[in-house]
């Protein structure tokens, strides 16, 4: 399975884990999430990406034409929240 690096790109109103455009995370294929030193990530985030991640670590896969293959930008579950 693939490693993924996740990133905040945007935040479009607020956050309430005070994520910030730039702030990263790591979904690697053994499995584990690794948050650097010192920050944090979002339960309900991580619960919103969770399904689309582990499509992705697969990616090679897919089909040609899966919209998993194409997808490279995601939001958290606030309508006011992170894109990732």
């Amino acid at each position: 399975m693939n490693d993924l690096r996740i990133e905040v790109v945007k935040v479009k109103a607020c956050c309430g884990a005070k994520h910030r455009a730039g702030v990263f995370l790591y979904v690697r294929g053994s499995g584990t999430i690794e948050v650097p030193k010192g920050k944090k990530v979002c339960i309900y985030a991580l619960n919103s990406l969770f399904p689309f991640l582990t499509t992705k670590q697969r990616v090679d896969e897919l089909p040609a034409d899966d919209w998993v293959a194409e997808t490279e930008i995601l939001a958290c579950p606030d309508p006011k929240g992170v894109i990732f």
